[in-house]
């Protein structure tokens, strides 16, 4: 067996002169009948997206039915949703490993937690999302306390929430560059090449309504109808492209 790569990124593995594994299909598991794992990552994130389009819904349209405080705790508790399931789909992209494909031959293959793996754009892809997520943990938190200076709150949710966005960004490029070499998912025909897409779109949207979001001494209200309506478009295609997982 040998390797096709993409720079120095592996891409597909190839036997007898075949493609036998591509990057996503292994780390997605869909050469294998336990998916149970994608069947995880898929309920997660889109439970997590459900909390960020109901809070940023309600934000928007049902303002005195809840307190800032429940809104800010709905958004929460949707980023510890989201964590979960970027860190299972980090343990896909170490223990499904194109790049480390004979530590699936073994009899009993070791079960890794952690791992480096730069050479496979699908660890890429998750490592970053994971690292976003992280970061939305902290700025959701952290907004909950409205009564922060401009200062503080701008350090500890703004800085964090572009960030975090930017990772999504990246990591969506990741995820692009990780299929975009597999003659086998063609532009609005493949399942995968929608699930890739729209998560691309989602970040976007995450993007700008980071960019809106800064704290400043005046209420912009332009700028927070304009931050929590991308939150509501960008939370709305990750909880499609997270059900498009379950039949990937």
């Amino acid at each position: 067996m040998h390797y096709k790569k993409l720079g120095p990124f592996i891409a597909h593995a190839i036997e007898h002169g075949k493609v036998f594994y591509t990057s996503r299909e292994l780390r997605k598991s869909l050469f294998h009948s336990k998916k149970a794992i994608s069947l995880w990552i898929s309920s997660l994130f889109m439970i997590g997206s459900f909390f960020f389009a109901f809070a940023s819904f309600f934000s928007l349209w049902f303002t005195t039915l809840f307190s800032p405080l429940s809104i800010g705790a709905l958004y929460f508790t949707g980023s510890i949703f989201f964590t979960s399931a970027a860190y299972l789909q980090y343990l896909e992209s170490i223990n499904y490993d194109i790049s480390h494909l004979p530590h699936l031959y073994h009899k009993h293959p070791v079960w890794f937690w952690w791992r480096w793996r730069p050479r496979n754009m699908g660890f890429l892809s998750s490592s970053t999302q994971f690292i976003g997520t992280l970061l939305f943990n902290l700025s959701t938190f952290v907004a909950i306390f409205s009564s922060l200076s401009i200062e503080t709150l701008n350090l500890l949710v703004w800085l964090p929430n572009i960030l975090g966005s930017i990772l999504f960004l990246t990591s969506s490029f990741f995820g692009y560059l990780e299929i975009y070499h597999d003659v086998k998912i063609k532009a609005f025909q493949s399942i995968t090449w929608w699930i890739v897409w729209i998560n691309i779109l989602g970040s976007v949207f995450f993007m700008i309504s980071a960019l809106y979001s800064a704290y400043t001494p005046e209420v912009n209200q332009f700028s927070l109808y304009i931050a929590t309506l991308t939150t509501f478009f960008g939370a709305v295609c990750f909880f499609v492209a997270a059900l498009l997982l379950r039949f990937e």
